[in-house]
């Protein structure tokens, strides 16, 4: 289950014009490599067991799929939160896939050191290139799909 502070973390959208969180998302590539790819809340919707992600990487896409599990890293404040899941339901759209992760364990990590998470600075042209609006309708496609097996995709 996710703290209420990670939920907080996560919820809500990006502001134009505002520094915005980034949560580097962990996958392993078909070698066994490491890969990571930076989401913002515009790409995350999160309850408390189960975190939803859209990407737009085919590499990153193709992780989900096989590997079956991933690690989703925030920070804030003193504390890094490293969740890992393992994957649910996904849908696709052209270019995005969209995956339920299915939070197995989360790991709170602190020393009391204060830290300064990754952020970006959020714009209209980066919503339209990160295709933002159609995030949403890909959460709302994956609430309304059947159950799958894990990692199986569900059908459009």
């Amino acid at each position: 289950m996710l703290p209420a502070e990670v939920l907080a973390l996560l919820a809500g959208t990006p502001v134009a014009g505002a520094w915005e969180p980034v949560f580097p998302l962990l996958t392993s590539d078909s070698g066994g490599a490491p890969r990571i790819c930076l989401l913002s809340r515009a790409e995350i919707d999160a309850e408390p067991g189960i975190v939803r992600c859209a990407v737009r990487s085919r590499r990153t896409s193709a992780n989900l799929r096989r590997a079956g599990a991933a690690v989703l890293q925030v920070v804030e404040g003193t504390t890094s939160w490293s969740v890992r899941a393992r994957v649910g339901r996904t849908v696709t759209d052209d270019g995005g896939l969209a995956a339920e992760l299915l939070v197995t364990d989360v790991e709170r990590d602190s020393l009391g050191i204060p830290l300064q998470p990754m952020s970006f600075l959020a714009g209209a042209a980066l919503a339209r290139a990160e295709r933002w609006d159609d995030n949403a309708l890909l959460f709302a496609r994956l609430a309304r799909s059947a159950p799958a097996a894990a990692g199986e995709e569900t059908p459009r």
